[in-house]
């Protein structure tokens, strides 16, 4: 069977992208191991209850629920490979080998943190260790707190900066600061410690966070009293299915532009694996929604297409008087 639109990814990005495919009446097949993504995200720290801090979860349990009642083709494995046909088609090999085929392709496949795997990473997640200041910078107001990471973390420092009462910055790879404008204002503000040439050994705490224990190249340890820990060290896309096919950035996100197109007809793509701005839930929402809309568009105009080739082939090849009969 080859359908109209193929999704891949079950997040909030594919689900939203699935909902508006089948209102299209699109033949619709939504590929993924399971549903909704990590939109559950509880978040606390001492002295405040825990809050709920990914917004847009209600609307992706809203999808889900839509998705789940109405789409036909619901398949529940993983992709392992993704070829293009000579018609500018899309075949997808799945994980026990089945083959599917469709006239257009969206890859919602999202992205994962980078991690430090060190002790106490898992353990206090949640309880002061986030890996996205974006969504949780707020709740550190007149706090002591640690950003790691290299370039991409300055925009999280200079943030952290105006509301936390100190903001120590470990890079990730040694660096001059200077080379950026927002390296001169994280070098330059009286509430940023910049800590260079010293490693992450371990993040300590009871509860919740209390400690950041770091380890110089010279072998001497040092404890920073922190309430919070920020791992700002950037996110891994899943683009193993498009390597090779469609543009990716030095990051390893799929570059698309503001209609989710890649570089490459009827391949669109929406959410973390794309190089949008920014990891958020409603941000992925929203992308997936353009994401299917494009999918529409371009279908009806390959749809379009055909008709006025096949009308232009029978307007040659049928006689129109008797004697072009004979």
């Amino acid at each position: 069977m080859e359908y109209d639109v193929v999704i891949v990814g079950g997040g909030p990005a594919g689900l939203a992208a699935a909902c508006y495919a089948l209102q299209a009446h699109l033949k619709v097949a939504l590929v993924a191991p399971t549903l909704g993504g990590k939109v559950s995200y509880p978040f606390q720290l001492r002295g405040l209850p825990a809050v709920e801090s990914v917004r847009g979860a209600d609307l992706t349990e809203h999808f889900e629920a839509f998705v789940e009642a109405k789409v036909t083709t619901l398949i529940p494995r993983e992709v392992k490979q993704v070829t293009q046909g000579r018609d500018g088609g899309f075949q997808l090999t799945l994980d026990n080998t089945d083959l599917i085929s469709t006239r257009s392709l969206i890859i919602c496949s999202g992205a994962q943190p980078q991690r430090l795997y060190v002790p106490g990473e898992l353990e206090f997640m949640g309880h002061g260790l986030s890996f996205s200041a974006i969504s949780h910078a707020q709740f550190f107001r007149k706090r002591n707190v640690a950003v790691i990471g290299g370039e991409r973390a300055l925009d999280a420092v200079v943030k952290l900066a105006t509301i936390a009462d100190r903001v120590y910055y470990i890079l990730a790879r040694a660096r001059e600061m200077t080379e950026s404008p927002l390296g001169e204002m994280a070098l330059e503000h009286p509430n940023v410690t910049i800590f260079r040439d010293w490693e992450v050994q371990q993040i300590a705490g009871d509860q919740f966070v209390t400690n950041l224990v770091l380890v110089a190249t010279n072998g001497e340890t040092r404890s920073l009293p922190v309430e919070g820990v920020f791992v700002e060290l950037g996110l891994l896309p899943n683009n193993d299915l498009i390597q090779g096919l469609a543009d990716i950035d030095d990051a390893g996100r799929i570059i698309v532009n503001s209609h989710c197109e890649t570089n490459i007809p009827g391949l669109f793509a929406a959410g973390d694996v794309t190089n949008v701005y920014a990891e958020q839930v409603p941000v992925a929402i929203g992308e997936g929604v353009k994401a299917a809309l494009s999918a529409w568009s371009y279908l009806a105009f390959q749809r379009s297409r055909s008709y006025q080739v096949a009308s232009d082939q029978v307007e040659t090849e049928t006689p129109t008087t008797m004697q072009d009969q004979f």
